[in-house]
């Protein structure tokens, strides 16, 4: 049953990806701009409790660190890459709202939100290593640990909006430069261009997602 329900939210973002697109995205923008924020309150918290984690800005020790563990460093460095291979969502939509609006959001609030929120997990492991099976759900007390799965579920159906909604702008364009055969494209919005819907593109997604669930 768990395994199935992300690939019903997916399967829902899909089905509900034609109907009201405007009203979706002022509602993920609130939500958005909570979550994140949310993320840097958890991350300044847990600072607090453990400053010296500030430590952690000098690349000294960063240096340090990739020397005494030789090749085993190139293994945190891939997951150092994971961390932050969320930002490239932002690339296949800057048509949808432009590269100054996406750099200004991403510079002033969505990095130093990220960055406070790693540090915070770091803070939390130097005090309490046992920690470790799941620092982010840890950084909240225990009683707000379901509203905050319920605010991790809900961001990550936002996040997958983005995705699908890069997915039909890169079809789009890849039509318009002629590397892809011509498709219905239906356009969602009045006032912004870049808002589109691809239905083959929708649902040979919805089509994926129902194979790759099953194999979860």
């Amino acid at each position: 049953m768990c395994c199935r329900l992300p690939s019903r939210c997916w399967a829902g973002c899909l089905f509900c990806k034609r109907k009201a697109p405007a009203r979706w995205a002022k509602s993920f923008r609130r939500s958005c701009v909570f979550w994140f924020g949310l993320l840097a309150v958890l991350g300044v918290i847990n600072i607090i409790h453990e400053p010296s984690v500030l430590m952690a800005i000098n690349p000294y020790y960063a240096v340090h660190l990739l020397i005494e563990l030789g090749w085993h460093g190139f293994l945190i460095m891939g997951a150092v890459v994971l961390a932050i291979t969320g930002a490239e969502a932002c690339t296949p939509i800057w048509d949808n709202f432009g590269l100054k609006p996406i750099r200004y959001a991403w510079f002033s609030f969505v990095f130093p939100a990220l960055l406070l929120n790693y540090f915070g997990q770091g803070a939390l492991l130097i005090g309490h290593p046992d920690a470790i099976q799941n620092p982010f759900y840890l950084l909240a007390p225990t009683w707000a640990l379901y509203p905050l799965l319920f605010l991790s579920t809900l961001a990550t159906v936002i996040a997958s909006q983005a995705v699908i909604s890069g997915a039909f702008s890169v079809t789009r364009q890849a039509i318009q430069l002629g590397y892809c055969p011509r498709m219905n494209i239906l356009h969602t919005s009045g006032e912004e261009m870049g808002q589109v819907y691809v239905p083959a593109v929708n649902w040979l997604l919805m089509v994926s997602v129902f194979r790759a669930g099953t194999q979860l």
